[in-house]
């Protein structure tokens, strides 16, 4: 799974999603924090997007093997 963090900066706002184990998959920094909820959000959707996508091709490679 991932997570979101949203932490204000010096200048604007900075967020980051990660894995569990705290590796960053994608980081940004925007000067509202709305903006920055939103492109936070946006990154965590197209990444469990791809995630699911990932599974499926495999679990559809599995029952093409039957």
């Amino acid at each position: 799974m991932y997570e979101m963090k949203i932490s204000r900066k010096r200048i604007g706002w900075e967020w980051r999603v990660s894995d569990l184990s705290g590796k960053v998959a994608a980081a940004g920094r925007e000067i509202s924090r709305s903006t920055a909820r939103y492109k936070a959000a946006h990154a965590l959707f197209q990444l469990l997007l791809k995630t699911i996508s990932i599974r499926d091709r495999a679990e559809l490679k599995r029952r093409q093997r039957r």
